[in-house]
């Protein structure tokens, strides 16, 4: 601890207290203490400038899920969309809650990991999922409004990775002959599978896919924390905001018009909830 952070909590009883004990010392004594908070009130200004105090930028956890939490975003309570969020309600807190989400959100995410799960996670994203769905989309708006989010995801998404797998130093080579996680795998052999399903399956799939994305992201902005990590900064803005939660919300109203949660989709939900989760943990080594 630096020597004006310790002595700011040690005098104050706290990290920049108030003087509640300035009101019975003498005049002089006063002058002195009111001296010493000034130097730390702008100590404290000066580390959340510089991002000095980690504790300062801390994202609480979410809450626990209850039914109606995305009305705003059409997952009304009872509607099928909220239905298939509750079924899956433990497992998506553990998943928007998980260590590497919270360590992102904080800038305490170690640059080894975040690495890691660049590689990773653009490995996921060649998938080609969005092709599927336009072709399997029954009327031809869902396909315009479908092609047209996977040229953002073309031009946002993509050119994020690309911009930062640079960056961070990682070479083609370095990323071709890292393997797959686990989960990664796993992800990508029920991806593949699930193509060949129903419509209805895998436009649940893809709404559960982001709308878990811009939950996690959306603690940021409930707790008015901006990243200073421009990686940590730029994965957050690509899942929150009026465009992504637009996009989300479109999800949402195509699973409540075609998906019912007495059908094979609500397994779909639960299998992509636990999925994204072990993405989470597979970032960090596995004993």
């Amino acid at each position: 601890m630096a020597v004006m952070e310790a002595f700011c909590f040690l005098r104050f009883g706290g990290a920049f207290g108030t003087l509640g004990t300035a009101a019975i010392m003498a005049p002089s004594q006063r002058a002195t203490a009111e001296r010493s908070e000034e130097m730390c009130v702008a100590f404290a200004l000066a580390a959340l400038t510089e991002g000095g105090l980690v504790t300062m930028n801390h994202v609480p956890e979410a809450p626990q899920s209850a039914s109606g939490d995305y009305a705003w975003l059409g997952a009304e309570p009872g509607s099928v969309a909220d239905q298939l969020y509750m079924s899956a309600a433990d497992e998506w807190n553990q998943a928007i809650n998980s260590r590497f989400v919270n360590e992102l959100l904080d800038d305490t995410l170690p640059e080894s990991i975040l690495k890691s799960y660049l590689i990773q996670d653009f490995k996921f994203f060649n998938q080609g999922i969005m092709a599927h769905a336009i072709e399997l989309a029954p009327r031809q708006e869902t396909k315009d409004m479908l092609a047209k989010q996977s040229q953002w995801f073309a031009d946002n998404e993509a050119t994020y990775f690309t911009g930062f797998l640079k960056e961070y130093g990682i070479t083609d080579e370095e990323y071709n002959n890292s393997e797959q996680t686990p989960a990664n795998r796993e992800y990508c052999e029920y991806l593949t599978k699930l193509v060949q399903g129903t419509w209805e399956e895998l436009i649940t799939a893809l709404c559960c896919m982001e709308w878990i994305y811009l939950a996690w992201a959306k603690r940021t902005i409930d707790a008015g924390v901006v990243q200073q990590i421009p990686a940590h900064k730029g994965w957050v803005d690509l899942h929150e905001g009026d465009y992504f939660r637009a996009w989300t919300g479109r999800l949402i109203a195509l699973v409540n018009e075609y998906a019912s949660v007495d059908g094979s989709e609500a397994d779909v939900f639960r299998t992509i909830v636990h999925l994204e989760r072990r993405f989470f943990e597979d970032s960090y080594p596995q004993r």
